[in-house]
């Protein structure tokens, strides 16, 4: 409970400093005396790019793992949960996305460092990166929605990473265009500068009187204004949008890709003690075969205790029963897909020690033959199989 709610917290921090970093480069403060100033603020903000940089990392590692727009699902025959959720991109044109991503963060830093300093092809392309990425954002956000998060773990940490990470991004950048708008503005009334052609001088009126427009108005007014200051600075163009890595999906808004029919398979998916028993048999100790919804299964001690405590808070509190097996479900399963080594076997075993010897104490305490009910698990002898 403390670890979320300090999760929770360092989340709102981090979109709450965005939020305010906008906001202010939409005041009425002098933004290049700011922009100056304060290196402890360039630090932080290097910080917070930093993490949420990572957040976005995290959701393309996840969302790698989804299944493929066009391809079936995967359903267990006996718990109707699908192994994976689609994946919310197209896996062959993500790195084209990534590219973008890493491309804008050192655009981002050079817009940072020197402001007013690039040449006007590169302000240009620095400018034109970031708006590429909040133009990712704001399609990523109406392909998603906020409605997949529970369609499976993986999916949703994928979605809420990417969403998180690209929206926190995105207040940043816009933050920084304006900085730097204000910025092309100040140094265009500086140097004077007169346009010769007509169009060219009128986009320039409209832009210096930029500075007069209340706030609200800023606001609506800024998507046009920097487009037109590119223009104004290279008649340059922006970068293509993404276009297929949205549309070679499935079951997403945008996705063009019909979903198959879901594939049935046998089973209800490996879970942490029943893959930890699958480690270097000198450490698991695995003692006999056993019996899982007809199929056969290897099964050492820690996976019969467990099981075994499992039927004890089955019988005695059938209520929370459901509850941790709910919450089992919906984490122990994604979890245990990513353990698909001996060596990461081996860990779990060992990580799950402390429990095993909290399922025995309990089992001791309430039960007046608790090492037959040990045995029995995963034989024809118990009356259901777990």
């Amino acid at each position: 409970m403390c670890v979320n709610v300090l999760l929770f917290a360092f989340l709102f921090s981090i979109f709450i400093y965005s939020i305010w970093k906008m906001a202010r480069s939409f005041s009425g403060e002098n933004k290049t005396e700011l922009h100056e100033a304060n290196i402890r603020e360039r630090v932080f903000d290097t910080f917070i790019l930093m993490c949420i940089s990572c957040f976005i990392l995290l959701g393309y590692t996840f969302d790698s793992q989804g299944v493929a727009g066009g391809k079936p699902l995967h359903i267990y025959a006996e718990t109707g949960k699908s192994t994976a959720g689609y994946a919310s991109l197209s896996i062959t044109h993500v790195p084209t996305t990534f590219a973008f991503f890493i491309l804008s963060l050192i655009a981002y830093r050079l817009l940072s460092a020197k402001m007013g300093k690039l040449p006007p092809v590169l302000y240009v392309v620095c400018s034109s990166l970031l708006i590429a990425n909040i133009l990712f954002t704001l399609v990523y956000l109406t392909h998603t929605g906020f409605l997949q998060y529970g369609s499976s773990l993986d999916g949703g940490i994928a979605v809420f990473c990417i969403q998180f990470g690209y929206g926190s991004l995105s207040l940043l950048y816009i933050a920084k265009l304006n900085e730097s708008l204000k910025q092309f503005l100040t140094l265009q009334q500086e140097r004077n500068i007169q346009y010769t052609n007509k169009l060219l001088r009128v986009l320039s009126q409209i832009s210096l009187h930029y500075h007069r427009v209340p706030v609200l108005g800023m606001l609506f007014l800024f998507p046009v204004i920097v487009l037109i200051q590119l223009f104004l600075v290279l008649l340059g163009q922006r970068p293509d949008s993404f276009i297929q890595v949205f549309l070679d999906t499935s079951s997403y808004n945008y996705s063009k890709m019909p979903a198959p029919p879901p594939e049935i398979v046998r089973g209800d998916g490996h879970y942490l003690c029943t893959v930890s028993a699958a480690g270097h048999k000198r450490l698991v100790k695995p003692v006999r075969s056993g019996i899982r919804h007809g199929e056969r299964i290897v099964v050492n001690r820690q996976l019969l205790i467990a099981n075994a405590f499992e039927n004890i808070i089955e019988q005695y509190t059938p209520n929370l029963h459901k509850r941790i097996r709910l919450f089992y479900d919906m984490y122990g399963y994604p979890i245990s897909k990513h353990i698909q080594t001996k060596w990461s076997a081996d860990i779990v075993y060992l990580l799950m020690k402390p429990l095993e010897w909290l399922f025995l104490v309990v089992l001791y305490t309430v039960d007046r033959h608790p090492e037959n009910r040990i045995h029995v698990q995963y034989s024809e002898l118990r009356g259901v199989n777990l």
